[in-house]
């Protein structure tokens, strides 16, 4: 699955292909959120950036025999056509999806490419309309068709532009359901989101007041226009995360759906979190764990460190949302940690790798570097192996083989360049010169101190 990027921000040019574990490295300013929250925002979105040719007999046939047969073959000859268009769309959309000033994104160019689809597998899907109507889509295993049924039962009729824009997502959602991964982002704003998300809507709901208050008759396209969010969409994405936090911790992962066998993924989390979260009459609250001799308090939300605060969403993917196969897409996963922290993030990521989830990560941490480092060079034939792992106290969960992970690095020749990855980890020369300098800093310092 590769993204291609010209004119995008800082980056004149380059590929980013994705892997099991992806890393984006590079100074400061240099279009890592950028190139992250796109990749992100297209899969997420791809239902809705290609519009398929539905046709209108096969609108009337479904209409009116009550099923239809949709040839998949027909669209997947077409599908590097659609991907084309997709990529048209979404170049469209930056400025919007960024929420950028007009023409930011002019000269930019995202495209996707050199994907393939398997449709080999069973897909399933009903769309409710109202209690009135029904939706069935059903491919069985290895079949190339897909069957629709729709189900009345009181005389209504849904507009034909409906029934094609339906129509059209969920044939794009069977066309990549087994190839593109469900794509979920943890901003690096999720600090600030998880303090404020509360203000916000009560700042959109006196606007909302004032507006209604007001003599004129009510425009809704002005009113959503005038107040539109000053954020990229990745952080309005989190924000309605965090606002549907009671209800999404009604669902379970399958990460929850299996704890045994994902035992050292929840292990790793709780030691990050040092406690968990409760939901008690809308409120968020983090419960420390309970130490020898010191009472058990809950404390609110707005109240915890820093560090919880950044790990809310993380939680929240792990225990409610993440599907095997996902994406994950975290900015800066060491942020507001401890460099200890840091180095149980780098096993969190390697076990959810692991586990089947994609993450992709951009990040400044030397911590997390070393770390998946130290994990790839357990791939090899070590001597003391055993012993090195529990001393150390690394599972076979956090073992990467080097092919499992690609890295790439924005320099100041504006490029996004792919860095190798062998027995020993990444090569990340970037890091090394920087602590070369601070050490040759030291000990120059050091030595010349007058006794």
């Amino acid at each position: 699955m590769k993204f291609q990027f010209k004119k995008f921000g800082y980056v004149d040019e380059g590929i980013l292909e994705l892997s099991d574990l992806t890393i984006i490295c590079g100074p400061n300013n240099i279009g890592k959120t950028y190139v992250s929250y796109s990749i992100y925002g297209f899969i997420k979105n791809l239902k809705s950036l290609i519009k398929l040719p539905i046709n209108i007999d096969q609108i009337e046939e479904l209409k009116n025999r009550g099923s239809v047969i949709i040839d998949l073959n027909f669209h997947q000859q077409k599908l590097s056509s659609y991907l084309v268009e997709a990529s048209k769309n979404f170049n469209s959309n930056l400025e919007y999806y960024f929420s950028s000033p007009n023409n930011f994104f002019k000269s930019s160019n995202f495209i996707f490419k050199d994907f393939q689809v398997n449709i080999n597998n069973k897909f399933e899907k009903s769309i409710k309309f109202g209690h009135k109507q029904n939706l069935l889509f059903d491919k069985e295993i290895s079949s190339q068709n897909l069957f629709i049924v729709m189900q009345v039962t009181e005389n209504s009729e849904i507009p034909n532009r409906i029934l094609e824009t339906c129509i059209s997502e969920v044939i794009v959602e069977c066309l990549f359901s087994d190839s593109l991964p469900k794509a979920f982002v943890v901003t690096s704003e999720r600090t600030g989101i998880s303090l404020f998300y509360k203000e916000i809507d009560i700042y959109r709901s006196a606007i909302l007041d004032n507006y209604l208050g007001q003599d004129d008759k009510f425009n809704p396209v002005k009113f959503l226009n005038e107040t539109r969010a000053r954020y990229a969409r990745p952080i309005q994405d989190n924000i309605d995360v965090i606002r549907d936090h009671e209800i999404l911790s009604k669902n379970t992962s399958f990460i929850q759906e299996n704890k045994k066998n994902y035992k050292p993924i929840l292990d790793i989390l709780t030691q990050l979190l040092g406690g968990d979260f409760k939901f008690v009459n809308g409120q968020i609250f983090y419960s420390p764990k309970k130490e020898q001799n010191r009472n058990q308090i809950d404390v609110p939300f707005y109240l915890a460190s820093s560090s919880i605060k950044s790990l809310f969403l993380i939680d929240i993917y792990i225990n409610h949302i993440a599907e095997k196969r996902g994406l994950l897409v975290i900015d800066e996963p060491e942020l507001n940690l401890h460099p200890d922290n840091q180095r149980k993030m780098a096993s969190l990521l390697a076990r959810l790798v692991n586990a089947g989830v994609k993450v992709l990560i951009t990040t400044h941490s030397d911590y997390i570097i070393r770390e998946l480092n130290n994990r790839i060079m357990l791939s090899n034939d070590i001597e003391n192996k055993e012993e090195i792992m529990n001393k150390n106290a690394i599972l076979t969960e956090d073992i990467l083989l080097p092919e499992q992970v690609k890295a790439f690095v924005v320099k100041n020749n504006h490029f996004i360049q792919e860095i190798a990855v062998d027995k020993y980890g990444i090569n990340l020369q970037i890091f090394d010169e920087l602590i070369a300098e601070s050490n040759t800093l030291s000990s120059d310092i050091y030595y010349s101190i007058k006794d």
